[in-house]
């Protein structure tokens, strides 16, 4: 039975997954909550800065998983970004199975990004180093920034102080699809509704979660469809990726970012093959029996993040539907993640419906606890 380290900021989709797919589990993750627990073989909690993990600490770890586990081979997820040459250094020592340090950068870096979807006859907002000398209708990002914390509207602050770029803002749907992507041709996997949080004022792009679409206009599966293979055409991705994309109010698709990694979406759309498996097929040069499929249930799921910082303890008892449990003892941050939240039913509207119940719920009990102790 194959080994795999998975590496990311959260592994938990990953790992279970991999684990439903009859794999040996390790993760190396920012959280190693109790759900990653329940399906790997062994977990360890990374450090994470600014920038991405703690290198040192990263390959220390992985050479120590080596010793015990000489055949394994490495997943990634989210957390390279901005440091995609990390995945070079861990190459000289495992098996890397993920897009290399020039296709991250490329996708990474919006100018970039903006050639490629130009190049392609892709619609992309405008972007800018400099900030426009009218502020209204822009926002500022940063580059390979991820989780939509970082997105601020530009007249909303000091635009000398900050350090990214500026992109104008499309007013639209939010959406997002999950591809699979073998450098010559893509196949389409799922397409969802992005979910922005309210709990933050001054986070207003802040990521709230994301619902599949269970009906979607046959039509727009073929654009988008047409999008990821342009794409894939264009850089050579491969395996489980994503785009994030808005349906202006004239109906064009405009895309916004390439996540050249499983965006952790994909979960949403797991069959009785797990994608897992199809992920590590692309790269490996192996046929792929997938195709994107229309109806049955939407499902969903929303993080639910701290208002204060918060201690879990044994007292809380978590309702089935939640993942991504923090383990007892954890202490968290304002504003940073507490768990997630997962709802499925007939349409998105009611899964919607439905995962802001249960981050109701949530805060009742987490506070409550808080209160308590």
């Amino acid at each position: 039975m194959t080994d795999f380290l998975i590496v990311a900021r959260s592994g938990r989709a990953l790992a279970t997954s991999a684990f439903q797919a009859g794999y040996k589990v390790h993760v190396m993750d920012c959280f190693a909550d109790e759900d990653t627990k329940a399906v790997s073989n062994s977990t360890y909690q990374l450090q994470y800065h600014c920038e991405g993990f703690d290198q040192t600490e990263l390959m220390e770890q992985v050479k120590r998983l080596l010793s015990s586990c000489p055949k394994a081979m490495l997943v990634v997820g989210t957390g390279f970004e901005k440091t995609p040459e990390v995945l070079e250094s861990l190459a000289e020592i495992i098996p890397v199975l993920s897009n290399d340090k020039s296709t991250i950068y490329s996708l990474k870096d919006p100018f970039t990004l903006y050639d490629i979807l130009k190049r392609a006859s892709i619609k992309a907002p405008e972007i800018s180093l400099t900030p426009p000398t009218n502020s209204d209708g822009w926002l500022t990002k940063e580059i390979a920034g991820i989780g939509g914390g970082h997105v601020k509207w530009l007249s909303q602050i000091n635009s000398s102080s900050g350090s990214g770029y500026y992109q104008k803002y499309i007013q639209g749907h939010v959406l997002s699809a999950v591809f699979l992507a073998r450098e010559t041709q893509a196949i389409l996997v799922g397409i969802n509704e992005q979910l922005q949080s309210e709990q933050f004022n001054e986070m207003p792009f802040l990521f709230k979660g994301v619902v599949k679409l269970n009906l979607i206009d046959e039509q727009h599966s073929q654009d988008v469809t047409e999008i990821v293979n342009k794409i894939t055409k264009q850089t050579g991705l491969k395996g489980l990726c994503g785009i994030d994309y808005i349906v202006d109010d004239s109906g064009e698709i405009v895309v916004l970012e390439v996540n050249p990694r499983p965006p952790s979406s994909f979960e949403l759309h797991e069959q009785q093959c797990a994608l897992f498996d199809a992920h590590i097929a692309c790269f490996e040069g192996k046929e792929v029996d997938r195709q994107f499929q229309q109806g049955g249930q939407s499902r969903g799921y929303a993080i639910y993040y701290a208002k204060q910082g918060i201690n879990i303890n044994s007292n809380i008892v978590w309702p089935n539907w939640v993942k991504d449990k923090p383990s007892i003892g954890s202490a968290i941050t304002e504003k940073f993640p507490v768990c997630t939240v997962h709802a499925e039913d007939d349409s998105s509207r009611d899964v919607k419906a439905i995962l802001q119940r249960q981050l109701n719920h949530i805060e009742t009990i987490i506070m409550a606890e808080q209160h308590a102790a």
